[in-house]
């Protein structure tokens, strides 16, 4: 009887070779790279033999140096190389949503898809680092060293700070974590109330309006979907308190961008954070780039040093639940 076979990237295979090897489970391991498929040895994979039952994106195909991110480059190949057999039964993803096209053409196809909280982590270190660059000032620090100047002047902490969370998932639970001990209030919003013992307070989405009002910070972690595309919008962001700061970590088509100009130099918040945008890559024409309310970066916050590491995690603790025909984690 012949294995089960499991398509996985070159690139990420080499890393796992050693848990395949020791798993309980017997698999023929199928290799992917842009120059063709091949067996773990080396050898190619001709016809009818290439049957995979499961797939494993890794983090390396967005990452890769032939990569435009969650919508080109290496991931789309290799999302082809899933589709063209038609024996893919499941597929594992790294990332944490499902909206990137790719991950879309396998979700119509029929197959099963799991999503990761292998970023989650990494977004919440992203999260706190980035607020507290802005809240502290670093880049006028910066600016100051570098032209020798002894600058003494008070800074504002994050201590009593409240930050309203958007979209209260596992991402929203890892902020909380890290944040709460800096002695920031927690509000978590989702669509229905449920409690949250990691957040000081959970509200439904339709009393946002009692918080934005006061929310020092607002991070916005909701997935995208027809009721969050264009949420933050001219009402939402004029109902925020002046010198308040916006972070968008969710998915960039959730925020109103003209909308936001507006309120940055008018009423509302005085600064905002933002990774995603509704095109990516952000055009080098985007007014966005040059904004001084504004501090951008290019959809990097879920790929800190050790999303590898826990992507790995995941995909052996799913394979293994997969095989032994039991439930899977974050299946959509």
């Amino acid at each position: 009887m012949s294995k089960r076979q499991v398509l996985i990237p070159l690139m990420a295979y080499e890393r796992i070779k050693s848990r395949l090897e020791t798993s309980p489970h017997e698999v023929d391991v199928v290799c992917w790279s842009s120059s063709g498929i091949t067996w773990s040895d080396g050898s190619q994979v001709t016809g009818s033999d290439y049957q995979p039952e499961v797939a494993w994106i890794p983090i390396d195909l967005m990452l890769s140096g032939k990569s435009t991110g969650i919508a080109g480059g290496d991931f789309v190949s290799f999302v082809d190389a899933v589709l063209e057999p038609g024996t893919v039964q499941w597929v594992q993803s790294c990332l944490a949503g499902t909206d990137a096209p790719p991950l879309q053409k396998i979700l119509s196809s029929g197959i099963r898809l799991s999503n990761s909280d292998s970023p989650n982590a990494g977004v919440a270190e992203y999260v706190m680092a980035s607020i507290m660059n802005v809240i502290h000032g670093w880049p006028q620090r910066s600016a100051d060293q570098r032209k020798a100047r002894w600058v003494q002047k008070g800074w504002t902490e994050i201590n009593g700070a409240t930050w309203l969370v958007v979209g209260f998932g596992s991402i929203g639970g890892e902020i909380a974590k890290r944040a709460r001990p800096f002695g920031v209030e927690i509000v978590g919003a989702r669509r229905t109330k449920v409690e949250d013992a990691k957040a000081d307070r959970m509200i439904t989405m339709d009393e946002l309006t009692d918080v934005l009002p006061y929310a020092d910070v607002v991070v916005i972690a909701c997935p995208l979907t027809d009721e969050t595309r264009g949420l933050i919008d001219k009402d939402f962001l004029n109902q925020m308190k002046t010198n308040s700061i916006l972070v968008n970590i969710s998915r960039g088509p959730v925020v109103n961008t003209d909308d936001l100009l507006e309120a940055l130099d008018s009423t509302g918040p005085d600064r905002a954070i933002l990774d995603v945008f509704e095109r990516e890559p952000l055009d080098a024409s985007s007014p966005l780039w040059s904004h001084p309310g504004l501090t951008l970066t290019s959809h990097l916050a879920g790929a800190g040093s050790g999303i590898m590491r826990r992507g790995d995690d995941v995909f052996i603790e799913q394979l293994n639940a997969y095989l032994e025909d039991r439930e899977l984690r974050l299946e959509i």
